[in-house]
């Protein structure tokens, strides 16, 4: 199934930053040690593998929590819960948490089931208990404080509106290293898609751009934009406007494949087979692929079979 990029951002943030994601959620609190949190990335159960699950403390004062990040309701995903839970629980002996986590509002069901449900066609079934985590009812203020600056692309889904969108982007703006700003900025504009039109997302980064000059070099290969976007406005072709606004996003979707490709493999180097891919769908797959790649190897092989 098709990872769609909220997903993967959601991943990234999930395996590099799980304390402030844990911290953002309300399942741990600021006293709590990063060292006592721990990524566990699969049951071992071959062939089961579990996102999001992370061991809180130490021996049997322990516990686990799981949670599924969902964009739109779908009642199989949810499902997953249920049996993950039992399995986690047999393997480790301690107490488990699951969570769903509702990342856009428009998006949500407006009743949920009371337990999540795992069901096979031979009769087999599972309930489990389970909370859940709406993103726009959560305090942003976390993110503004000193060390959180990864949540900062989440703020436009938190709660709050525009002013707090437009004080996130300026926090980006003002950090220190051009490339992780970047970075941010493309990751803060595709966040705030899930909840904001693409003209008013625009609009505020455009607003932005004009205030703060500390955002003006980061947005100009940001997917808003690129020079073929503002080549078509000038010829005034409604064609050229959506060749610059695909070209923008490809640019885009492929420097961010090459940050996350740096950062888990940095051996492969800079990979300059990835311009050769011209196909967005094809990006936000190999993208999903490096997410999952367990050695180089795989990664490598990803981007390799994408130009075939």
């Amino acid at each position: 199934m098709t990872q769609a990029p909220y997903d993967g951002r959601f991943k990234l943030l999930a395996e590099d930053h799980p304390e402030l994601l844990l911290r953002l959620l309300g399942i741990v609190d600021r006293s709590t040690s990063s060292e006592v949190v721990h990524i566990l990335r699969e049951l071992q159960l071959d062939p089961m593998e579990v996102d999001h699950v992370y061991r809180i403390g130490e021996g049997t004062t322990g516990r686990l929590v799981h949670f599924e990040a969902i964009t739109k309701w779908r009642r199989s995903q949810a499902s997953r819960l249920a049996l993950y839970r039992l399995l986690l629980k047999q393997k480790f002996k301690l107490p488990v948490e699951s969570f769903v986590v509702l990342m856009a509002e428009k998006y949500a069901p407006k009743r949920m089931p009371a337990r999540v449900k795992y069901e096979e066609a031979d009769g087999f079934r599972i309930e489990a208990p389970y909370r859940v985590i709406r993103l726009w009812e959560i305090d942003p203020a976390v993110a503004f404080e000193p060390g959180c600056e990864a949540l900062l692309p989440w703020v436009p889904l938190l709660k709050g509106g525009l002013e707090e969108f437009e004080r996130a982007a300026v926090a980006i703006g003002r950090l220190g290293a051009p490339e992780e700003v970047r970075t941010m900025v493309h990751s803060i504009a595709t966040l705030a898609g899930l909840r904001y039109d693409e003209s008013v997302v625009r609009g505020l980064l455009e607003h932005l751009r004009r205030k703060e000059m500390s955002l003006a070099e980061a947005l100009k290969v940001s997917w808003v934009y690129k020079d073929g976007v503002k080549a078509g406005r000038r010829r005034g072709l409604k064609k050229g406007l959506e060749k610059g606004r695909e070209e923008g996003q490809l640019a885009a979707k492929r420097q961010l494949l090459r940050l996350t490709l740096e950062k888990r493999f940095p051996a492969l180097g800079p990979f300059p087979e990835i311009d050769r891919i011209t196909a967005s769908e094809v990006l936000d797959r190999v993208f999903v692929a490096i997410l999952e790649a367990k050695d180089a190897g795989t990664a490598r092989s990803a981007v390799l079979s994408a130009l075939n």
